[in-house]
């Protein structure tokens, strides 16, 4: 089974970051609109939709300067599903460019399916993920790559989902370790609760992987959502742990607002999961309104500042095509919601997928539609920490699809130099994965 983006991307937003409650219309100032200094985007790897993966959906991470990690959706060597089962690659940087290595090609079996979400390093250089599904009895998996000492890596599975759903299904979002090297996600559906009208998809949980002294690892399910009206449903995003151990997250739909995307109903929720008495205490954070003005239906994870406030994107609300939103605790019951951005249209439409953060407080991310491209396929955009005022966005690029990428599902990663690196799922010039010639996917890079 293939993520259902809903235009919504991928996840998982860890860095830390202060952000301050202004808001801004999205609308740049008319004297300002064409002031606005360049920047430079290039593709650096073209998927072909063979053995090197296609459709990338995750975000990057990088071990350093010259090398970039990431999965495909499709492509590889399995052939237990129509366009391949997915990848694991690696793109080191050389002198004549990047190379592509394909570390594993799942196989659709035991090993997983449709890896969607970015992945995560251990302090042994071991890299961990998950698979949104595998074609047997097993509906997704978390699993392991390790360097096998020859130049390879080996895989290995450290849970598979049951299709039975009370351990969540489908797990599509990044993973975060704890200080004591557990490991937490969450899973798009199973646990409790119904939460599609047309589907009757269940709601999605919370779970955590423990390592055993034996090698192995235990599953414990922390939460399982009910959906509406009084609890989350359909995490898309991952989590964040604060210093005490706390885990804060956000569903895209569920709590009491009154909204409907392709059946999920509700416009979303915010939790924190305390440990109590040997369990987890869910506590509502936040419930996104309709209207107003607000962000709704949020499709980033969060991020928890030093002091203590939570920010993320969402692809709905703010009277506009979506939004950059903050929630600080209040005096009652709830958290405040602050708007910092909403999009328009020429400025992206629907962000979605981490944000980044320089030194001087800017944030950078993706839009998964708009732009001023031809076939409206999306944008990178910066936004500037105001020292007064009014958030600014820049678009540091408009995606035209053809050898350029197309539709961004997920955020951009920035490295020492400034420079920010992204996957779409679209456009390049590979031509094996579609019959549409719409493009493989490909991997960018912005020098802003």
């Amino acid at each position: 089974m293939r993520n259902n983006h809903l235009w919504i991307g991928g996840i998982g937003i860890l860095a830390l970051l202060a952000l301050p409650p202004l808001i801004s219309s999205g609308v740049p100032p008319a004297s300002k609109a064409n002031k606005q200094p360049t920047a430079t985007e290039r593709v650096i790897y073209s998927f072909t939709g063979g053995a090197d993966g296609a459709s990338p959906a995750s975000d990057l991470i990088l071990d350093g300067p010259d090398n970039l990690y990431g999965t495909t959706e499709g492509g590889g060597t399995g052939t237990a599903c129509t366009d391949g089962c997915g990848t694991v690659f690696e793109l080191k940087r050389t002198q004549s460019g990047w190379n592509e290595q394909v570390l594993y090609s799942f196989q659709g079996g035991k090993d997983g399916a449709l890896p969607g979400a970015g992945l995560i390093f251990d302090s042994a250089g071991n890299l961990y993920g998950t698979t949104s599904s595998n074609f047997g009895s097993e509906c997704g998996t978390v699993f392991k790559l390790a360097p096998n000492g020859k130049g390879g890596w080996t895989e290995s599975v450290l849970y598979s989902f049951d299709c039975k759903g009370s351990a969540g299904l489908y797990p599509s979002s990044d993973l975060v370790f704890d200080s004591q090297g557990n490991l937490y996600g969450t899973a798009s559906q199973g646990g409790g609760g119904k939460c599609n009208v047309f589907f009757g998809y269940t709601c999605g949980a919370v779970f955590e992987l423990t390592p055993q002294s034996n090698g192995s690892w235990t599953e414990s399910t922390l939460h399982q959502f009910a959906g509406p009206p009084n609890d989350g449903g359909y995490p898309l995003s991952g989590v964040v742990l604060d210093s005490a151990g706390n885990v804060y997250g956000m569903t895209f739909a569920g709590g009491t607002g009154t909204c409907e995307v392709r059946g999920y109903l509700g416009c979303g929720f915010v939790y924190k999961l305390t440990p109590s008495h040997g369990g987890w205490t869910e506590t509502q954070i936040y419930v996104f309104p309709r209207g107003g003005g607000f962000a709704r239906n949020p499709s980033s994870a969060l991020i928890l500042d030093k002091d203590g406030d939570l920010a993320g994107a969402s692809q709905f609300g703010g009277d506009g095509f979506g939004t950059v939103f903050q929630l600080r605790p209040s005096q009652g019951k709830l958290w405040d919601q602050s708007v910092l951005y909403r999009f328009y249209g020429p400025d992206g439409l629907y962000p979605n997928g981490k944000l980044a953060m320089d030194a001087q407080g800017n944030l950078f991310g993706v839009t998964d539609q708009g732009g001023t491209g031809a076939s409206f396929s999306g944008t990178v955009f910066e936004l500037e920490r105001p020292k007064a005022g009014r958030w600014r966005e820049r678009v540091l690029h408009s995606f035209v699809g053809g050898n350029d990428g197309a539709f961004p599902s997920a955020g951009p990663v920035l490295d020492g130099q400034g420079h920010l690196y992204g996957t779409t799922l679209q456009g390049g010039t590979g031509t094996l994965c579609n019959s549409n010639n719409l493009g493989c996917g490909t991997v960018y890079e912005v020098t802003p």
